[in-house]
Protein backbone atom coordinates (compact mmCIF):
# COMPACT_ATOMS: atom_id res chain seq x y z
CA UNK A 1 0.00 0.00 0.00
CA UNK A 2 3.09 2.34 1.02
CA UNK A 3 4.73 2.10 -2.60
CA UNK A 4 0.88 2.74 -4.03
CA UNK A 5 1.01 5.97 -2.29
CA UNK A 6 4.13 7.35 -2.71
CA UNK A 7 4.01 6.12 -6.69
CA UNK A 8 0.28 8.52 -6.34
CA UNK A 9 2.46 11.28 -4.96
CA UNK A 10 5.20 11.27 -7.20
CA UNK A 11 2.85 10.97 -10.45
CA UNK A 12 1.17 14.10 -8.93
CA UNK A 13 4.28 16.13 -8.85
CA UNK A 14 5.15 15.45 -12.24
CA UNK A 15 2.01 16.93 -13.40
CA UNK A 16 1.43 20.52 -12.71
CA UNK A 17 -1.93 21.36 -10.94
CA UNK A 18 -2.89 18.33 -8.92
CA UNK A 19 -2.09 19.12 -5.81
CA UNK A 20 -2.23 16.62 -1.68
CA UNK A 21 -6.04 17.07 -1.71
CA UNK A 22 -6.43 15.63 -4.68
CA UNK A 23 -3.85 12.68 -3.99
CA UNK A 24 -6.26 12.21 -0.90
CA UNK A 25 -9.70 12.13 -2.70
CA UNK A 26 -7.89 9.65 -4.71
CA UNK A 27 -6.31 7.26 -2.22
CA UNK A 28 -9.86 8.01 0.06
CA UNK A 29 -11.98 6.56 -3.14
CA UNK A 30 -9.34 3.56 -3.39
CA UNK A 31 -10.10 2.48 -0.07
CA UNK A 32 -13.87 2.77 0.10
CA UNK A 33 -13.47 0.42 -2.84
CA UNK A 34 -11.53 -2.23 -1.08
CA UNK A 35 -13.65 -2.22 1.78
CA UNK A 36 -16.70 -2.51 -0.58
CA UNK A 37 -15.18 -5.51 -2.26
CA UNK A 38 -14.58 -7.02 1.51
CA UNK A 39 -18.06 -6.23 2.39
CA UNK A 40 -19.46 -7.51 -0.55
CA UNK A 41 -19.17 -11.07 0.49
CA UNK A 42 -21.54 -10.91 3.60
CA UNK A 43 -24.89 -10.54 2.99
CA UNK A 44 -27.91 -9.58 6.25
CA UNK A 45 -29.59 -13.05 6.28
CA UNK A 46 -31.51 -15.19 9.24
CA UNK A 47 -29.61 -18.81 9.42
CA UNK A 48 -31.49 -22.19 10.65
CA UNK A 49 -29.90 -22.78 14.45
CA UNK A 50 -30.05 -25.69 16.32
CA UNK A 51 -31.53 -24.22 20.17
CA UNK A 52 -33.79 -25.38 23.03
CA UNK A 53 -36.09 -23.29 25.23
CA UNK A 54 -36.92 -23.44 28.81
CA UNK A 55 -39.79 -21.40 30.57
CA UNK A 56 -39.69 -21.16 34.40
CA UNK A 57 -40.40 -19.47 36.99
CA UNK A 58 -38.59 -18.77 40.28
CA UNK A 59 -34.07 -18.64 39.68
CA UNK A 60 -32.00 -20.69 37.29
CA UNK A 61 -30.44 -22.14 40.00
CA UNK A 62 -34.10 -22.84 41.65
CA UNK A 63 -36.39 -22.99 39.01
CA UNK A 64 -39.89 -23.80 39.55
CA UNK A 65 -42.95 -24.24 37.56
CA UNK A 66 -43.82 -20.52 35.51
CA UNK A 67 -46.93 -18.45 37.31
CA UNK A 68 -48.91 -16.06 35.38
CA UNK A 69 -47.06 -13.25 37.72
CA UNK A 70 -43.47 -14.70 36.76
CA UNK A 71 -42.20 -15.90 33.96
CA UNK A 72 -38.84 -16.63 32.13
CA UNK A 73 -37.14 -18.01 29.32
CA UNK A 74 -33.37 -19.33 28.87
CA UNK A 75 -32.23 -20.38 25.70
CA UNK A 76 -29.47 -23.24 24.69
CA UNK A 77 -27.94 -22.67 21.06
CA UNK A 78 -25.78 -25.47 20.22
CA UNK A 79 -23.66 -25.95 16.72
CA UNK A 80 -22.70 -23.85 13.96
CA UNK A 81 -24.84 -20.57 15.52
CA UNK A 82 -23.37 -21.27 18.96
CA UNK A 83 -19.24 -21.51 17.46
CA UNK A 84 -20.33 -18.47 15.28
CA UNK A 85 -21.26 -16.26 18.10
CA UNK A 86 -18.45 -17.71 20.24
CA UNK A 87 -15.95 -16.73 17.69
CA UNK A 88 -17.52 -13.13 17.74
CA UNK A 89 -17.28 -12.38 21.00
CA UNK A 90 -13.75 -11.67 21.70
CA UNK A 91 -11.44 -12.64 24.31
CA UNK A 92 -12.28 -15.26 27.01
CA UNK A 93 -13.37 -14.62 30.16
CA UNK A 94 -11.40 -15.29 33.11
CA UNK A 95 -12.30 -17.83 35.91
CA UNK A 96 -15.43 -18.74 34.53
CA UNK A 97 -17.77 -22.11 35.00
CA UNK A 98 -14.66 -24.00 36.43
CA UNK A 99 -11.47 -24.86 36.43
CA UNK A 100 -10.92 -27.03 33.34
CA UNK A 101 -8.20 -25.68 30.99
CA UNK A 102 -9.92 -27.18 27.94
CA UNK A 103 -13.12 -25.32 28.66
CA UNK A 104 -12.79 -21.63 27.11
CA UNK A 105 -16.27 -19.25 28.02
CA UNK A 106 -17.06 -15.65 26.45
CA UNK A 107 -19.27 -13.88 28.42
CA UNK A 108 -20.56 -10.31 27.38
CA UNK A 109 -23.35 -9.04 29.96
CA UNK A 110 -26.48 -12.34 29.79
CA UNK A 111 -24.99 -14.12 27.18
CA UNK A 112 -22.56 -16.49 28.12
CA UNK A 113 -20.95 -18.85 25.21
CA UNK A 114 -18.59 -22.38 26.09
CA UNK A 115 -16.16 -24.01 23.96
CA UNK A 116 -16.13 -27.07 25.34
CA UNK A 117 -14.80 -28.87 22.56
CA UNK A 118 -13.13 -27.41 18.85
CA UNK A 119 -16.61 -28.61 17.66
CA UNK A 120 -18.60 -28.54 21.00
CA UNK A 121 -19.96 -24.90 21.76
CA UNK A 122 -23.14 -23.70 23.56
CA UNK A 123 -24.26 -20.44 24.29
CA UNK A 124 -26.69 -19.44 26.83
CA UNK A 125 -29.36 -16.31 27.24
CA UNK A 126 -32.88 -15.64 28.32
CA UNK A 127 -35.57 -13.48 28.86
CA UNK A 128 -37.55 -12.43 31.66
CA UNK A 129 -40.99 -12.57 29.82
CA UNK A 130 -43.19 -10.31 31.92
CA UNK A 131 -41.61 -6.88 31.21
CA UNK A 132 -38.85 -8.22 27.71
CA UNK A 133 -35.38 -7.60 29.82
CA UNK A 134 -32.80 -9.83 29.54
CA UNK A 135 -31.46 -12.04 31.69
CA UNK A 136 -28.84 -14.69 31.97
CA UNK A 137 -29.72 -18.00 30.51
CA UNK A 138 -27.17 -20.10 32.63
CA UNK A 139 -25.78 -20.66 36.09
CA UNK A 140 -22.64 -22.85 34.08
Amino acid sequence: MGGAISWIFSRQEKRKGLGMKKGIAVIGVLLVACVTAIAADWAWEFKPINAQMAIYSGGLGDPIAPTPQDAKVSFHVQGKAARDLFDHMGPDAKNECGSDPKVRVRARERLQCIRYSKSDYSCYFGFDLKDGKSIGGSIC
